[in-house]
C-alpha cells in the first residue's frame, strides 16, 4: 500500500467480467474529481516485444502460425505501470486499477488496499468476449480456449492461494444473469463490495480487525460472534478442528448469505464473515461474524440468523482431531454443529 492516505482498489479477474464497467461505477461513487482509473491494458508492450505461443492450433487456425501471450504478465510493462499509480496516488484520494493481469504482479499488488478478483465461467466468458469488437489487435481463431481462457484460470488458482494469506484479496462469482450491465446490479455490487467483507484465510482471525470494517458512524449496534475452538466434542478430548473448503464455491454461498441476510434485516450497513482454514487448535477462533446496524435487536438478530445459515449452506469441509488418536471429518457443511444446535 502507498504512503500517503489515497485509497488504491485494484478490479481484477476474468476476462469481460465487467472490470472496466465497475471501476466507472466506482469512481462516480467517489466523486470523480477524487478518482482516477488506471487500466492495465495501457502498458501492454508492442507486438515485437511479447512473446510467442506456438500452439499446434496456432499453426492450423492462424495464419502467422502463432499467438501472441498478452495473457501473461511479462505482456505488461510493470515498472511503468507501477510508477503511474505511484503518481496518480500523489494527485487523487482513490485510484481505481482495471487490469485481468493485477494479483500477477507482486509490485502492483503490493500497492492495493484491497483486491476484488471478478470470476466468470467459460461459457458466459466466451459469449461475452465473441460479442466484443474492440480488441486491438482482435482475436485469432482459437486464441480464447488455447490461450485467454487457460491463463485466466492458471492466474485464478494462483490468486486463490494468495487470498488464503492475503486479507485484501476476495473473490466475487459475475457469472449470474443478475450481473448483467445494469444501473441497478452494479449499485447492489458495489454494495457488496464496500459493505460485505468476507475472508476464507489461514492466518490467525482478530476479533478488533472485524469489529472495525463492520463500524460505521449511522450504526448504533455492533453484534459480533466469535466461535472459539473448544477442548471436547460428544465426550472426547478434542486436540485441534481443521477447516478446508472449494474457495471459489464458498465465496460464493457466503455472498449468497450476505444478500439473504440484507433481504431479511434491511437496514443491516455491513456485514463481516471471515473463516479460518486449516488447523485451528483449541482456544482459537475459527469464526468471526460481525454486522452493524442503527438498531441492537437488528444487529443481534442478524448476527445470530448469519451464524445459523453458515452452519447448514457453507460449503466448508470440518475435521476434528481426539486426543486418542480418532479423527471425525464431515465434508459439505458443519454437520456436528448442527446437530450440537438441534440438541439444545
Amino acid at each position: 500500500m502507498t504512503s500517503n492516505k489515497c485509497y488504491i482498489l485494484a478490479l481484477a479477474g476474468c476476462t469481460n467480467s465487467g472490470k472496466s464497467t465497475l471501476a466507472k461505477e466506482f469512481q462516480r461513487f467517489f466523486g470523480a474529481s477524487e478518482t482516477t482509473i488506471i487500466n492495465q491494458d495501457e502498458f501492454y508492450k508492442t507486438e515485437d516485444e511479447v512473446e510467442k505461443i506456438y500452439d499446434p492450433a496456432a499453426v492450423t487456425l492462424t495464419e502467422q502460425g502463432y499467438y501472441w501471450s498478452f495473457d501473461e504478465k511479462e505482456a505488461i510493462n510493470i515498472e511503468q505501470f507501477k510508477e503511474r499509480i505511484l503518481k496518480e496516488s500523489k494527485r487523487f484520494k482513490n485510484v481505481i486499477l482495471d487490469g485481468n493481469m493485477i494479483t500477477e504482479m507482486d509490485e502492483i499488488v503490493a500497492l492495493c488496499d484491497r483486491i476484488v478478483v471478478l470470476t466468470l465461467d467459460i461459457k458466459t466468458c466466451r459469449r461475452r468476449r465473441e460479442a466484443r469488437t474492440d480488441y486491438v489487435p482482435p482475436d485469432t481463431p482459437g486464441y480464447f480456449d488455447n490461450v485467454a481462457f487457460p491463463a485466466y484460470l492458471r492466474h485464478l488458482e494462483r490468486a486463490r492461494l494468495r487470498s488464503r494469506s492475503d486479507p485484501r484479496i476476495t473473490f466475487i462469482d459475475v457469472s449470474e444473469p443478475r450481473f448483467v450491465d445494469r444501473n441497478t446490479s452494479i449499485i447492489d455490487f458495489r454494495k457488496q463490495i464496500l459493505n460485505d467483507h468476507i475472508k476464507l484465510t489461514d492466518e490467525r482471525l482478530d476479533v478488533s480487525v472485524v469489529d472495525r470494517l463492520v463500524s460505521h458512524p449511522s450504526c448504533g449496534a455492533i453484534s459480533t460472534f466469535n466461535g472459539v475452538t473448544r477442548d471436547n466434542h460428544a465426550g472426547r478430548d478434542v486436540i485441534h478442528l481443521s477447516y478446508d473448503c472449494h474457495d471459489l464455491m464458498a465465496y460464493k454461498k457466503l455472498r449468497g448469505i450476505c444478500s439473504q441476510i440484507r433481504s431479511e434485516f434491511p437496514d443491516i450497513c455491513k456485514i463481516a464473515i471471515f473463516h479460518r482454514l486449516g488447523k485451528v487448535d483449541v482456544g482459537e477462533s475459527s469464526v468471526v461474524i460481525s454486522t452493524s446496524s442503527p438498531h441492537r435487536k437488528n444487529a443481534i438478530q442478524a448476527t445470530e440468523r448469519c451464524i445459523d445459515l453458515l452452519k447448514n449452506h457453507a460449503p466448508i469441509f470440518k475435521y476434528e482431531e481426539y486426543s486418542n488418536g480418532e479423527t471425525e471429518g464431515v465434508k459439505g457443511m458443519w454437520k456436528s454443529n448442527i446437530e450440537d444446535s438441534q440438541k439444545n
